[in-house]
């Protein structure tokens, strides 16, 4: 199968600009023959920690239309998720549409950091089963936990794996050049990691953006971060095939991807660590501190305010 997978420059919490650009990019795809386009996590809006993003769940009410759409229109699977709003809860909804109306989901299960201001917990599952074959989804942060590895092993021919991965501000002090350059490399290398892990291909979807929002929780002043990473696929041995980092702007990379439903591998030597890579103390910190708070705005701002306009 040919798979495409798409870099995006979103303009930020703009989802109808944003949906354009994406019907744009899988037209594109679609023209080179891709069968499978995958989207960038939160494709719609990106995200920051703005009042801009409490209308993005509005806004986003009709996007599974859209995905619907484009996928009988193009004749391609189109994967990517948005912040859905069920009526009871917001979730980072990724949802696969198949051409012929199939559509298959996964809710992300945690939210990082200050994501947790806008979505709660989702679900466990990682595993989506398609009529041709077992895929795999890992939305950024559930990329470098052991949690999700286990979810996927020995079970899935392919991962199909996006984020939203923001870097340190941009005017950081030069101090923090040495965490800005791990952030950057942690960002760019995990899809290919996690291709060696699994023994499967991975197929990334990315944002190569940036974004001006209020650094969150103090909400005291204004923040520009740059979106890292790279749009890319890599087959099981975490062999490259193609790559466009995120200083090369948007667009997306296509590349023929075999599998063998016969053929999965399972692994339980895992150790018994909660993260993958041995994250930086600041990482740990802010995971542990940030993701209560922004919960206490989810359920106090955000929550209300979902409910509100559905009123």
């Amino acid at each position: 199968m040919k798979i495409a997978a798409i870099q995006l420059n979103a303009d930020f919490a703009d989802v109808k600009s944003n949906l354009i650009q994406a019907e744009n990019y899988i037209r594109q795809a679609a023209l080179a023959d891709a069968e499978l386009v995958l989207l960038p996590e939160f494709f719609t809006s990106a995200i920051g920690f703005s009042e801009q993003m409490l209308d993005v769940a509005k806004q986003n009410n009709q996007v599974l239309r859209f995905l619907e759409q484009w996928a009988a229109k193009y004749k391609v699977i189109i994967g990517g998720s948005y912040i859905a709003f069920d009526g009871e809860d917001a979730y980072n909804l990724f949802n696969l549409v198949f051409p012929s109306g199939e559509i298959f989901e996964h809710k992300k299960d945690i939210p990082t950091q200050f994501e947790n201001c806008y979505y709660t917990n989702g679900d466990e599952n990682n595993v989506l089963f398609t009529p041709i074959g077992n895929f795999g989804v890992a939305m950024c942060w559930e990329m470098i936990r052991y949690d999700t590895l286990k979810r996927l092993t020995g079970k899935v021919d392919l991962v199909l794996s996006c984020s939203c991965w923001w870097d340190l501000p941009v005017d950081a002090p030069p101090d923090r050049d040495s965490l800005r350059q791990y952030n950057q490399s942690l960002a760019c290398e995990t899809p290919v990691i996690l291709a060696n892990m699994l023994s499967v291909p991975v197929i990334h979807a990315n944002h190569c953006g940036k974004v001006t929002a209020l650094n969150f929780p103090d909400a005291d002043k204004m923040q520009t971060r740059q979106f890292v990473g790279a749009a890319q696929i890599a087959d099981g041995n975490g062999r490259l095939l193609a790559r466009k980092l995120f200083s090369e702007g948007g667009g997306f990379v296509i590349s023929d991807i075999a599998w063998d439903t016969n053929n999965r591998k399972r692994s339980n030597d895992f150790p018994p660590k909660y993260w993958i890579p041995d994250l930086p103390d600041s990482y740990i910190n802010a995971w542990e501190t940030v993701n209560s708070k922004g919960k206490q705005y989810y359920n106090t701002v955000a929550l209300p305010y979902y409910k509100s306009c559905r009123e």
